[in-house]
């Protein structure tokens, strides 16, 4: 019993690690750049334009946090996958 695997297979946490966080990086780049431009409408202009950077900021925030929640779930599988504790 002794030559037995512990803790999960490795090509599928490897797999499932790389697709968590090329998913992530992915949302990252596609959020960042909204958030940015929304905060920069929302700064310099003034008016109609105040509201239309906010709400693209926000709606660029969604796919930021979705993006570094995926990385940070695949840094999670990554620390699992070395069976050591969590705390």
């Amino acid at each position: 019993m002794s030559n037995a695997l512990s803790g999960n297979a490795q090509p599928m946490a490897n797999r499932t690690e790389r697709k968590l966080t090329g998913s992530g990086g992915r949302f990252i780049m596609i959020g960042a750049p909204l958030v940015v431009i929304g905060i920069v409408l929302a700064l310099l202009l003034d008016h109609n334009w105040v509201g239309i950077g906010v709400t693209l900021a926000v709606l660029g925030a969604i796919p930021t946090v979705v993006g570094i929640a995926l990385t940070l779930f695949a840094g999670v599988n990554r620390h699992a996958r070395k069976d050591r504790p969590f705390a």
